[in-house]
């Protein structure tokens, strides 16, 4: 899968790369964070439409996310967001690597990451669509039924039905994927709303509240979180249950702090050559040596903290296996397949020992159930 960046100028306009239009393409447009079950139907229909007509599939996908530059904006005079804050969105599923690595497993032949800006967004949608259609020789759009685009989202299906039915290009429309909607409370837990049970801003709530067996359901896989392994105090060692602490710069969302079930994946250090794209593939197989079972703790360590005391918030992955691998320096991947408890206090080291030994036996029978029924499918 070939992957191209592409940035607009001062007033929006994107000069995009001249091979695109080499071939009539079809396309899909999105943000894509999460890639969950109803972003993976949509881009199946764009590699299947594709095949049909030998044509090329193709995804457009924003970075940032347009809920990050608007909110920003409206906030702070209609200026962009800084790099640092667009770098570390903490409302972001999923980082843009591996939304790209399952896009090529999809079958895509082409993604263009667009940034995103405000000027972009001041654009119509007629602009647009009309751009895709000549610089990227769009025959095909791909959209959700709850699309919307261009200048104040003024460019839902409806309106971009009726520019296809112009004849500039075929619309094609993926029905809603899922169970249907689900009940969210707002931001400030007083109103409720209803959104896609498949949807980013479900996923999203799912993944702050700990309730990833709910995640793994719309996404189709475990939700990742990765990073490197930094140096940690080395009580889990001295506890008999050592464990890979994460950097606080780690990429995806962070659940809940609580005790979960899940993989460790080894990604081996930044200049491994098995640490490319291609060798990971690898590594993430189900029964590769560099996948182990984990039980994966996120809090604040409060059994050792003295009163008053606060710590940051730490990811660590305790690999159950017989021997400890050394990992620091490493990249590492962790999946989290189901939510274990939550944190406690607990009254010394024994106890905490003999929770911590639950924990482990606990994810191995987990992590061994899911192992076969991944198989069996």
């Amino acid at each position: 899968m070939k992957v191209s960046q592409v940035s607009p100028d001062e007033s929006g306009i994107v000069s995009w790369p001249g091979t695109l239009g080499a071939r009539s393409s079809v396309v899909t447009i999105g943000v894509f964070d999460g890639m969950h079950q109803g972003h993976q139907a949509l881009l199946r229909r764009v590699v299947e439409l594709a095949a049909k007509g030998q044509d090329r599939p193709m995804a457009l996908v924003f970075d940032p996310s347009p809920k990050l530059v608007h909110s920003y904006a409206d906030s702070h005079d209609m200026v962009e967001p800084p790099s640092d804050l667009i770098r570390h969105d903490s409302d972001q599923i999923m980082p843009m690597e591996e939304r790209l690595r399952l896009m090529a497993q999809l079958g895509l032949e082409q993604v263009v990451v667009v940034r995103y800006t405000l000027a972009f967004a001041a654009k119509s949608y007629r602009f647009f669509l009309k751009q895709l259609t000549e610089r990227l020789a769009m025959r095909t759009l791909v959209l959700g039924r709850d699309a919307r685009m261009g200048a104040g989202r003024s460019g839902d299906i409806g309106a971009i039905g009726a520019l296809a039915d112009t004849g500039l290009f075929n619309l094609e429309v993926v029905d809603d994927q899922g169970p249907g909607d689900c009940t969210l409370p707002d931001a400030d837990g007083l109103e409720r709303h209803q959104v896609r049970a498949w949807s980013s801003t479900h996923l999203r709530q799912l993944i702050q509240d700990g309730d990833v067996d709910t995640a793994l359901d719309i996404l189709g896989r475990p939700h990742m979180v990765q990073g490197t392994v930094v140096h940690g105090e080395q009580r889990g060692r001295r506890l008999g249950f050592p464990t890979a602490n994460l950097a606080s710069d780690s990429q995806g969302m962070m659940p809940a702090d609580g005790v979960y079930a899940g993989w460790l994946v080894d990604l081996g250090l930044p200049m491994d050559p098995m640490a490319t794209p291609e060798g990971r593939e690898g590594r993430l197989a189900q029964g590769s040596p560099w996948r182990m079972p984990a039980a994966i703790s996120i809090g604040t360590k409060e059994t050792f903290l003295a009163p008053g005391e606060h710590m940051p918030q730490v990811l660590e992955a305790n690999a159950v296996r017989p021997d400890w691998v050394d990992l620091y320096g490493h990249r590492v991947r962790v999946e989290f397949l189901s939510r274990l408890r939550g944190q406690h206090r607990y009254a010394g080291e024994e106890p905490l020992k003999r929770q911590l030994a639950l924990d482990a036996d606990r994810t191995l029978e987990l992590t061994k159930a899911a192992e076969r029924a991944f198989t069996a499918n």
